[in-house]
Order: structure tokens, then sequence, then C-alpha cells
């Protein structure tokens, strides 16, 4: 039933649904199904939109409208048949080789064998699947998006690479500063403007690429060619020196040579900035923070970024250590900012102290410190972490004489050739901190981040254990969320029941989309659906003895539609309560009532019969809407939550949201529009016609049923 949910189930469920949980938006995924019929489409669609992805299909039979969907759009995935005389998956893979498309295609059989898959594969498919397979399908599919949006980003980040590298190389021409770039043999590449005008160069004077040591002293060549071999081993954030140079007059000069590794022409290389005046060093005042000492944020980040690309080539793993104080807007509240700063700065002072200056130290945030730790051990990390944390928990520290202790909470995070952006290691190792302060330990610990494990068990028997045992000891709650009218609201209001499971006091409540997505028992899916009308049926007669009307839109599964006396039960429980059927709207996903139209009509016609309201939900998804529009004459459809937000990311897709909600008011059926979650999107929503709206701007899933419809 979408909209409910669950938990308290053993760790591997834990896990799935802890992962399925934060999974908040639905990813859209543009499938062409070639040489498939729509029956053979709508179960794959089902399959994908039970996984959290929101799938947009077209169908092509023949080359002529192969090429026409391509021409119409860009596509994540092809999935087709071979059939023997018929246009399918080899010759697309011939048609995308001539085009230089990429489009994984994965190629369905009747029964997989090794056979089959050696063929595919040397036919380039991306995978050989059996359509009955179903799990190893979507794991398949899950993968070759994911594998085509790495594609996608490493062309993206080429390119944003190559225009970087041409923007430097036009900087360094501009640059007052004189800039030389070196190969890793000390080569020159090249040497800017201002470094020939330093050293005394015309322009077309071949000496400017002479060696870098003969623009210094003799005395000094052998320390130049010692910071340069450093910086080229070097696993820290660059090499700085002091040497005297020698213009091409024979005049010398002191200057500063800054080395640091970079990239040039598309190639690793040594770039020298010289400066012929010394600017400081790296513990200059513009580069720490001046509470506590450290180095400060910007230069932190800087740091981190050149550990991940130096990282990113092997060979230079590292760490980042998070440091959150536990108590520190407690202390804030009892010692006031001036207080505070010198508990930072005592904390600082002790840091400095326990950790050698290889290593980075600097403040991060106001409450966090961050340690860039240059060495490639998980255990020597964790093993300074600890350390800190024992250390700072012991340190008294005197606030105008009174004596103050705090700790913190550390998480570690490790650098390595896999290490995504810098803002993502700050936030892996932030999330293992947090770990810490809320694992029931309330900080004082070290965690080391780990991504979470996939768990693809079988997870049915679980799932079901849960959910009985969540029926027989009430851990069920129901919540509603308003559905309102952007024109008359004919006296009412609407609201749309979700179920959660919950508990513990104080818990949210979790789906229960995640694990009947992946269980196959009917019995247990149609008890689900009863408890739900059940008790949304006492709230409705609760609020009719209160004179207040409320129509409410109750989600079904297929289990629940296809039983033969859904029907005479749904007729009692509305006599045992006495509720006016229409004031009930029962409503079913688009995909499952497709796989399943004849049921689905014989549910339609008997709902009609007593009254009650019907509305297709998740409506444009599946090749059968229109048929499945025509059969079951539906109240209302709720649009698919892609059309809102193509909406309200395009304008090139107005006009024909506009004909298809035309389309739906000539047919006299009323249309809802989810996932509303600001004015602008409710503005436009109202100009093309749509009648309802739904979503978190108006309010979210809530106890009671007290939205003010009319003020």
């Amino acid at each position: 039933m979408s909209g409910q949910a669950a938990t308290g189930a053993p760790d591997g469920l834990l896990k799935r649904i802890i992962s399925e949980k934060r999974q908040r938006l639905r990813k859209n995924v543009h499938i062409l199904f070639l040489g498939l019929t729509a029956a053979e489409a709508d179960p794959i669609i089902t399959l994908l939109r039970g996984a959290r992805l929101a799938p947009r299909g077209q169908q092509a039979q023949s080359a002529e409208e192969f090429h026409q969907a391509l021409s119409e759009r860009s596509w994540d995935l092809i999935l087709s048949p071979q059939v023997e005389g018929q246009f399918g998956a080899k010759e697309a893979v011939q048609i995308l080789h001539r085009l230089n498309k990429d489009i994984p295609i994965i190629q369905l059989v009747p029964k997989s064998n090794s056979q089959a898959l050696l063929q595919g594969l040397k036919a380039r498919m991306a995978t050989v699947i059996s359509l009955e397979e179903q799990e190893l399908l979507l794991i398949q599919i899950r993968r070759q998006l994911e594998h085509l949006e790495n594609r996608r980003r490493l062309r993206i980040v080429e390119a944003q690479l190559a225009e970087s590298e041409k923007r430097c190389q036009q900087l360094a021409e501009l640059s007052k500063l004189p800039v030389i770039y070196l190969t890793s043999d000390l080569v020159t590449l090249y040497s800017n403007p201002a470094f020939s005008e330093l050293f005394g160069l015309d322009d077309s004077n071949d000496q400017q690429y002479e060696p870098l040591d003969k623009f210094t002293v003799l005395k000094d060549r052998d320390l130049l060619k010692t910071a340069l071999q450093d910086a080229l081993q070097s696993n820290s954030h660059g090499v700085k020196t002091e040497l005297k140079a020698r213009r091409v007059d024979g005049t010398n000069f002191q200057a500063h040579f800054n080395i640091q590794q970079t990239r040039y022409l598309n190639q690793d290389c040594l770039q020298v900035i010289i400066s012929p005046e010394i600017r400081g060093n790296e513990e200059s005042f513009e580069n720490l923070d001046p509470t506590t000492r450290l180095f400060d944020a910007n230069y932190l980040i800087s740091a981190l970024e050149k550990a991940v690309h130096r990282a990113l080539t092997g060979g230079s793993d590292c760490h980042l250590l998070y440091i959150r104080f536990d108590n520190y807007s407690a202390l804030q509240s009892e010692l006031g900012t001036s207080g505070c700063d010198i508990v930072l700065a005592d904390v600082a002072e002790l840091m400095q102290q326990k950790i050698n200056k290889t290593h980075i130290c600097a403040r991060l945030e106001e409450d966090v410190f961050a340690i860039l730790f240059h060495d490639p051990s998980p255990d020597k990390a964790i093993k300074l972490a600890d350390l800190l944390c024992q250390s700072i928990a012991q340190l008294n520290i005197d606030v105008t004489g009174s004596s103050v202790q705090t700790t913190c909470s550390i998480g570690v995070c490790s650098i390595n050739d896999n290490a995504p952006h810098y803002i993502e290691l700050i936030d892996r190792a932030r999330v293992a901190a947090d770990e810490v302060l809320n694992n029931g330990q309330r900080g004082n610990g070290v965690k080391l981040f780990e991504l979470a494990d996939e768990d693809h068990d079988d997870i049915d028997d679980s799932s079901i254990k849960m959910i009985v045992d969540a029926l027989e000891n009430d851990k069920f709650r129901i919540l509603f969320q308003p559905i309102v009218a952007l024109a008359s609201a004919n006296g009412w209001g609407n609201y749309e029941v979700f179920l959660r499971l919950q508990e513990n006091e104080g818990e949210e409540g979790l789906s229960p989309n995640v694990f009947l997505a992946t269980m196959d028992n009917a019995d247990i899916s149609i008890r689900i659906d009863q408890w739900v009308i059940q008790h949304a049926f006492v709230r409705v007669a609760e609020q009719l003895r209160q004179h207040q009307r409320s129509r409410l839109f109750i989600n079904l599964t297929t289990g629940f539609y296809q039983d033969a006396d859904a029907l005479n039960w749904i007729a009692d429980q509305l006599k045992e309560h006495r509720i006016p059927a229409e004031m009930i709207v029962f409503q079913a996903s688009e995909s499952d009532l497709s796989t399943s139209q004849v049921q689905a009509e014989q549910f339609r016609f008997g709902l009609k019969k007593l009254g009650c309201k019907f509305c297709i939900k998740h409506f444009g998804v599946s090749e059968n809407r229109e048929l499945l529009r025509k059969k079951l004459k539906p109240d209302l459809v709720k649009l698919d939550g892609f059309y809102i937000q193509d909406l309200s990311n395009s304008s090139e897709s107005d006009k024909a949201f506009a004909a298809l909600i035309k389309d739906l008011k000539g047919s006299g059926i009323g249309s809802i529009a989810p996932l509303v979650e600001d004015t602008r999107l409710m503005g436009k929503l109202w100009k093309l016609g749509v009648d309802y709206i739904q979503g978190y701007y108006l309010q979210p899933p809530a106890e009671d049923m007290t939205y003010d419809f009319f003020e």
C-alpha cells in the first residue's frame, strides 16, 4: 500500500529500510522498450516503481520508430528481447554504435544461461537477463544506470578539466607573478611573460626554456633540485624554499620558490611560482583562525582538495578527522562567547602538543576542529583520535576561576584512490561523528566512516513476521495529508491516508513500500489494507458526529482489489460505521492496475455500485494509461511525480502538461498534482487548470485532520 510503513526488524532488514528511507526523491528513468508489448513492459515498470524509481517508458517496434525515439530525447536504458526476423537488441546495438550514442541495452531472454550471456556480451549488450529473475533484473538495471551516470559525469568532468586547464594557462599568462611549469623530468613546458620579465629574457629568447636551476646561483642549485624532487615525491601540500636567483645579466636577488604538483597540457607536472620578495610562511596570520591559532577552514579545504587529487593517483592515502564538541551549546549558554573561546584555545593548544606539524590542524566550523592526517593507516588515525578523545576529556580548563571540562565526538574518513569530492568527504566524517553522538554513547568516542553494504538477502520472512507482530500488537498508526482544491472545495476537505509503524514513542514511522515491494504475500497485504480501512472509517465517523465532512483517499494493494470478497467487506464496513460511500475514494497505482486489468475493471464496477469514488495514482507512467482511463473511468487521477518535477524544472513541458489536463477535464476526470513544494509551482498548476494539489508546502502527513480548507 503506497504510503505505509514498518520498523523493528532484524538487522539486515533494518539496513534495507534505513537505506530506502533516505531516498526521499524518486529518480526519473527514461526507458525505451524495444520490441516489447505494453503487457510485457508493465511488470517491469511496476518492479521499478517498487524500487523507488520513476520509470518513463516508450515503446518502439521498428527501426523507424527506434530512430524517431532517439531523436526525441536522451534515453537512460533500452530493454529488448531478440526475436528472429524482428527488429531487436542486436540491430539497436549497431545503430547506437554508428551514431556513437551511449545507451546501455539489457537483452531479455526466456531463460538465462552462460551461452546466452556470452553471445549477448559479444554483441555489445550491457548484460543478458531472464524476465523471470526479477531481483537480478532490478540489480542490473540499477547497476547499469549507475554506470551510465558515472560515464556522463566523467565526460562532463573531462570537459570541465580541459576548460580549467585552458583558463589556468590564460591566468598564468596574465599573472604578475613569474610562473613556470616543469615535467616530471624537470624539463620546462611553459613560462609566462612575468617570468621572462623578472629574469631579463626576451619572449623569443630560447633561454627561457633552459633548466630552472640555470636561473639560480651555483651554490643554491642543489637545494633547488632537492626541493623539486621533494615536491614530486611529497605527500604533503607542496614545498617552499628561499633561494638566490640569477638574472641573465648576472645580477642576483633573493626569491621565494613555491613548488607544487599540478596539471598542464593534460599531463602531471610541477608548478613553480617565484617571488622576489619573501611572502611569509604558511602560518601567516591570514591563514590562521585568530581564536585558536589553528589553520582556518579555507586553508584546510584547500589542503583537502590537494590531498584528494594526490590520493586519486594511488599511493598517497590519508585521513580526515572531524572533531565535534559534544556540549558546545551548553558551554555557550553557561560561559558565553568569551568563555567558549578560552575552551577552544586550550583544546587547540593541546592538539598542537599531541600532533606532529606534518599534519594539518584546523578550525572547520564554530564548534568543529579537523585534522588532515597524512598517514595511510586507518588504525593509526583511529589511535590518534582515541588519544585526542581521552586527552580532551581529561583536560581541566580554567575559565574565570571555574574549572570546565568538555568531550568530543570524532569521525574518521579515509582518503584514497576512490575518494569522492572533498565536500562529500567532510560529510562522511560528519556522519561518523554524528553516529558517535547518537548511538547511545552520547559522544566522547571515535567512529570510522564505512559505506553501508547493500543487503540483497531474502527478507520476505522477516518482513512478514514484522508486519504480523505490528498488527497483533497495535504498532500501526495512520496519518492524514490534505489534498486542497484550487477552485471550489464542495464544502468538505480531502485527505490522503498514510500508514506508519512506530515501535517507540518519538520515532518517525517508516513506509511499508520499502518491504512490500520485495514481499509477495497477498494475505498479509489484504490484512494491512483492511486495518487501514477500518481505522480510517472510525475517524470519518468521529468527524461526522462532530458535523465535519472529510473525504478520505485510501490506498489499496493489488492483493486487496483482486480478492473476491473485498467489495462485500467494504459494503459491510460502510454500513457498520454509517458512512456515506461518496466520502471514500479508493486509489491504486496505474502500474499495478495495468498488470491486472480484468480484476481492476470488476472492482471498479463494484465500487461504482456502492457509491465510492475511484482514483488512479501515479497516472501517466505506463503505455496503457489511456486504455486504463477509458476502461476504468476513474473519478480522479493523481499525476505521477515526474510530471510535477519536469514542470518545476522546465517550461518546455507546459504545453504537453496543459494538453493532458484539458483532456482529463474533457472526460470529466479530476486531476491531483502531488509533490507541490512552493508557491511558484502552485500558481503554475492553477493557471494550467489542475483541480487539486498535495504536498509538504501545504502540510506534511499529520495525526489529526485539522487543516483549514476554507481560510
